[in-house]
């Protein structure tokens, strides 16, 4: 045999061998990075889910109070009187559970606007320009969980009413952005004219979080059974959906107020609060000793 044909022979051989040892398993790992079975991770990674919910105990009415005038000073004068004229219209209702929080001054041209479709500069015009101020108003209700839809009603229709005869517009104008474009988060004159708030659902958030890891372990426990080994501890979790979390995208707030961990609905109903994990669970220590006793 020529040393030719030892040298094909020898790969050959080489190839078979290769291709029969068996491929690595790959196990899922929740931190986000897969590790091959020389490894030593054992176990399996599962997704849980859990939900609580609970009525809104606040709700919110946006208002926009404006004024403008050629002269700043005048225009100074009437946005001040506007505003005072809300507050104070509030503030007769006498009800400690009501209050008026105010958001940022705007002060611009009356009447300008950008197309939002065009990066276009405005047209120049003659003579004066009539300044305009601008601020949004937020009137709260707390206390309003427990009230039946009735009592609630009326509330509502009050808190409108009074805005309404004191001047304030209501629902107020979107804050747009052309440079970036549509706003999906923005909430300014498109989230209704009554937001129903839950920002105190620590409580329920604990109980979503339980429900998801009793989720996880039970769907690990029957994959255990399954694969006749037995579970062990948990080893890693990662949470995918966390509750009360909003996406921000840069220059786009809409809203300019101090960013506070909570839920909204345009209904008065329950308000589910949504938990999902990731969870890895080991094996048992004698499900993986006799794992490697076997492969010895």
């Amino acid at each position: 045999m020529t040393r030719s044909s030892v040298a094909v022979l020898i790969s050959a051989v080489v190839m078979i061998t290769a291709s029969a040892r068996p491929a690595q398993a790959q196990i899922y790992d929740p931190t986000g990075s897969q590790t091959g079975a020389s490894g030593n991770i054992d176990g399996f990674a599962v997704a849980g889910r859990g939900v609580a919910a609970a009525k809104p105990n606040r709700l919110e009415i946006e208002l926009e109070v404006s004024a403008a005038s050629e002269l700043t000073a005048d225009a100074i004068v009437k946005y001040r009187d506007a505003k005072k004229r809300l507050q104070d219209a509030f503030s007769g209702l006498k009800m400690g559970n009501v209050k008026v929080e105010e958001r940022g001054l705007n002060v611009d041209q009356k009447g300008q606007a950008i197309n939002p479709y065009y990066m276009e500069m405005p047209v120049a015009r003659r003579g004066k320009v009539e300044v305009q101020l601008k601020r949004k108003l937020v009137v709260t209700c707390a206390e309003i969980r427990d009230m039946d839809e009735e009592t609630l009603l009326k509330l509502v229709a009050k808190l409108l009413d009074v805005a309404q005869d004191a001047g304030g517009k209501i629902g107020g104008q979107p804050e747009y952005n052309p440079y970036y474009g549509y706003n999906p988060y923005n909430r300014g004159g498109g989230g209704g004219m009554v937001r129903f708030i839950l920002d105190d659902f620590d409580a329920l958030q604990e109980k979503a979080y339980g429900e998801a890891i009793a989720d996880a372990r039970s769907k690990a426990s029957r994959l255990a059974k399954l694969s006749g080994v037995e579970l062990g501890r948990v080893a890693g979790i990662r949470e995918v959906v966390v509750p009360g979390e909003r996406a921000s995208v840069m220059g786009m707030g809409g809203d300019d107020e101090v960013h506070r961990k909570r839920l909204e609905s345009t209904k008065f109903q329950d308000i589910p609060i949504r938990v999902e994990l990731q969870v890895r669970f080991d094996l048992a220590a004698a499900a993986k000793s006799e794992k490697r006793e076997g492969t010895k």
